[in-house]
């Protein structure tokens, strides 16, 4: 995917771009109550994350036109597609 694309594309296209393996379903709360965490390492094209890997480059977009976070350290809270709430970490390199 050609990463100067993506800030064209909508909040839909994103989500698909985003989570290929598939978006999560949707749930009434987070599991347990807590708050997961997510540490995205931007070296990276992709991320793990609890339910399947995410592609880093349009998640980030998503990430920044949500909570306007783009930078190393910055950490955010956001809702995933699924009505999860993750705590986002955001980390230049992973050492």
């Amino acid at each position: 995917m050609n990463t100067q694309e993506l800030h064209i594309m909508n909040y839909e296209g994103l989500k698909l771009a985003a989570f290929g393996e598939g978006i999560p379903p949707s749930s009434d709360e987070t599991p347990s109550g807590e708050i997961q965490t997510i540490t995205v390492y931007k070296e990276y094209d992709k991320i793990q994350s609890p339910f399947g890997t995410i592609e880093t480059a349009p998640f980030l977009e998503l990430l920044w036109r949500q909570t306007g976070a783009d930078c190393d350290g910055e950490e955010e809270d956001m809702v995933f597609p699924d009505g999860n709430t993750y705590r986002i970490i955001l980390q230049d390199t992973k050492n």
